[in-house]
C-alpha cells in the first residue's frame, strides 16, 4: 500500500498546486468583473463558456495522452492554462474573458481526465478505492487553498493573476521529474446513446443534468453574490473555500449512506435539505453575511457536491459495468449541457431581479428534482446495489 502512495505522490503534488491556482481564478473572476462593471449577463456567459470548455476538453484529452504520454500532456495543459491565466490580467474586457475562459475549461478538463486515466493505470485493484479517495481530498484542498490566496492582494491588482499563474507552473515540475512516461493502449470509443440513456434510468437522466443546471451557477455567480452583500474579496475567497471543504467533507458519509439504502432516496434526501439552505440563503443572506453565511457555505457545498455522484452512482446501477464508458461520457456531457444553460439563465435573473434570486432559483430546481424522484421511487423498485467503491476498510 505504501508503495502504491509513493508511486502517485508527485501527481497528487502537482494537482494540488495546479488547481489551487486555478480555484483563485474561480473566486477572483466574478469578484473582478463586479468590480470593473460587468453585465450580469456576460459574468453569466463566463461561467457558461468555461463549462462548454470543459466538455470540449474532456472529449479530446484521450487522444492527447495517447499522442504524448500522460506527463507531457500534464504538463502542456498546466502550462497552457496558465497562459490563460495571464491573459485574464492583461486583457481586462468582458469578451476576451468569456472567450479566455473557454479556453480556460478546456485545459483543465484535460488535466482532469489525464490526471484521472493516470491513477486508473497506476492503482490495482486492491487499492483503487483508497488512491481514489486521496486524490478526491487533494483536488477539493487545492480548490480550498486557492480561494485563500486572495488574501494575498486586491482583486484590482495583476498580482493574483500572476501569483496563480506561477503556481501552476512551479507545481508542474514534480510530476515531470519524478513521472515516468508511459502511453496507454488505445482503447474504443465509448458510445453516447442518450435515448437508451433516459429509457433505461430516467432518474439518473434528469438529475444529472438539473444538477448541472443548478450547480454551474451557484459555483459561477456565488462571489457575485458576496459582492452584492458587501464582503471583500478575501472574504469571498474564505467563502469559496468554506463551500470547497464542505465539498470534501461530505463525499465518504454521503457514499456510505447510498451504499446502505435506495440512491433515490439518498437523492431526495440531499436535494431536499438543499432547497431548504438556498431558501435560508435567499430570505436571511443579509442577516447572514460574517460566519453564519461560512457555516452555511460548508453546508451548501457538501450537499451539491455529492448529488451528482449519486446520481451517477444510481446510473450505473441500471445500466451495468459493460456500458460503464458510454455512460460515463454521457453523464458528463448532460451536466456540461445544464451547467452551460444555469448560469445564462441565473445571471439574468440577478439583473432584473437582484443577485439573491439565485438560491431562489436553485431552490426551485431542487424542489422540482426531489419531486420528480419521489415520483419516480413510486413507480419502479430499486435496482440491485453495485458493490461500494467508496468503502475504504480492508477486506
Amino acid at each position: 500500500m505504501r508503495s502504491a502512495y509513493a508511486s502517485i505522490a508527485a501527481l497528487l503534488v502537482s494537482v494540488f498546486g495546479v488547481l489551487a491556482g486555478n480555484g483563485l481564478m474561480t473566486t477572483l473572476l466574478p469578484v473582478r468583473a463586479e468590480l470593473e462593471g460587468f453585465p450580469g449577463r456576460d459574468i453569466g456567459f463566463m461561467g457558461s463558456a468555461y463549462f462548454a470548455g470543459m466538455l470540449a476538453g474532456a472529449v479530446l484529452a484521450p487522444w492527447l495522452v495517447q499522442r504524448l504520454g500522460h506527463t507531457k500532456a500534464f504538463g502542456l495543459s498546466s502550462a497552457l492554462g496558465a497562459g490563460c491565466i495571464l491573459a485574464f490580467g492583461l486583457l481586462v474586457h468582458p469578451l476576451s474573458w468569456i472567450l479566455i475562459r473557454a479556453v480556460n475549461g478546456f485545459f483543465l478538463a484535460g488535466i482532469y481526465a489525464i490526471v484521472e486515466s493516470y491513477l486508473q493505470g497506476k492503482a490495482e485493484n486492491r487499492v483503487r478505492g483508497r488512491i481514489v479517495g486521496i486524490y478526491s481530498v487533494v483536488q477539493y484542498a487545492g480548490w480550498a487553498a486557492g480561494g485563500q490566496l486572495m488574501h494575498l492582494s486586491e482583486p484590482t491588482s495583476f498580482m493574483l493573476f500572476g501569483i496563480a499563474a506561477a503556481i501552476v507552473m512551479v507545481f508542474v515540475v514534480p510530476l515531470a521529474a519524478a513521472a515516468d512516461e508511459t502511453r496507454v493502449p488505445g482503447a474504443p470509443a465509448a458510445r453516447m446513446n442518450l435515448p437508451w440513456l433516459y429509457r433505461t434510468a430516467p432518474v439518473g437522466f434528469v438529475c444529472v443534468a438539473m444538477i448541472g443546471f443548478a450547480n454551474g451557477p451557484f459555483w459561477s455567480l456565488t462571489p457575485v453574490y458576496g459582492v452584492s452583500l458587501g464582503l471583500s474579496g478575501a472574504a469571498i475567497g474564505t467563502l469559496m473555500s468554506a463551500i470547497t471543504v464542505g465539498a470534501a467533507a461530505f463525499q465518504f458519509p454521503v457514499g456510505r449512506l447510498s451504499d446502505a439504502m435506495d440512491r433515490r432516496l439518498v437523492l431526495i434526501l440531499l436535494t431536499t435539505l438543499t432547497a431548504c439552505s438556498e431558501i435560508v440563503i435567499y430570505t436571511f443572506g443579509t442577516r447572514l453575511a460574517g460566519w453564519p453565511l461560512i457555516l452555511v457555505g460548508v453546508v451548501q457545498g457538501g450537499l451539491l457536491s455529492t448529488q451528482y455522484y449519486v446520481a451517477s452512482a444510481y446510473t450505473n446501477d441500471r445500466t451495468g459495468r459493460a456500458n460503464a464508458v458510454g455512460v460515463a461520457a454521457a453523464l458528463l456531457f448532460l451536466y456540461c449541457v445544464g451547467a452551460i444553460v444555469g448560469p445564462i439563465i441565473a445571471s439574468l435573473a440577478m439583473e432584473h431581479f437582484g443577485t439573491g434570486v439565485l438560491y431562489l432559483q436553485n431552490a426551485g430546481v431542487h424542489t422540482a428534482l426531489a419531486v420528480f424522484v419521489a415520483l419516480r421511487l413510486r413507480r419502479s423498485r430499486a435496482p440491485r446495489q453495485a458493490p461500494a467503491e467508496f468503502d475504504l476498510q480492508p477486506k
